[in-house]
């Protein structure tokens, strides 16, 4: 899910060169508004594993699963660095799983492969039906029922976005050529 605010890169950017003091309070503000967010998320997962065979410690076991967290990235694109930075929209906070299982069993049926390739004595049962059976569809983490608190997060972003520019512009107000 895309949500678009447009020149907060840049705010971000010249920020970060002009008041790095105020950079930082606006990344503290972010963390805080969208915490209620990732809250809600890593209390979906579950703590057990969603189906016996994730109940290992490998990479995809359930037991190296990692809770959710916030990203603020308000580098340039690597790509296209000679564009203008209203052509393509860049992320600048993101919320997003740091472990493997938890990405495979949020997202695993997305797509819609629920047919098994192989010889019907071979097949197993698809672990996308069992874990729609046992958490829902996919999404079943990461953005399952966010659009209601989306609306009231977005606005109390917006804020503090607006109110870091007003402190900004006050500040380069008071610095003379």
């Amino acid at each position: 899910m895309t949500i678009e605010m447009k020149g907060l890169g840049e705010t971000l950017r010249d920020l970060g060169k002009i008041e790095p003091d105020l950079r930082k309070e606006l990344n503290r503000e972010i963390r805080n508004v969208l915490k209620p967010l990732v809250t809600d998320i890593n209390n979906r997962i579950p703590a057990e594993a969603p189906l016996s065979g994730m109940e290992h410690q490998g990479r995809t076991g359930w037991g190296n699963r990692k809770t959710s967290v916030i990203k603020i990235d308000a580098r340039r694109p690597r790509r296209n660095v000679n564009a203008t930075s209203t052509s393509k929209p860049v992320n600048i906070v993101r919320i997003i799983t740091r472990s493997a299982p938890v990405a495979i069993v949020d997202m695993a049926g997305k797509a819609g492969g629920t047919k098994s390739k192989r010889e019907a004595k071979y097949r197993r049962p698809n672990f996308a039906e069992e874990l729609n059976a046992r958490l829902g569809d996919a999404s079943r983490f990461m953005w399952r029922d966010i659009e209601t608190n989306l609306g009231p997060t977005l606005a109390e972003m917006e804020k503090v976005v607006a109110e870091v520019v007003r402190q900004a512009n006050r500040e380069l107000m008071k610095v003379r050529l």
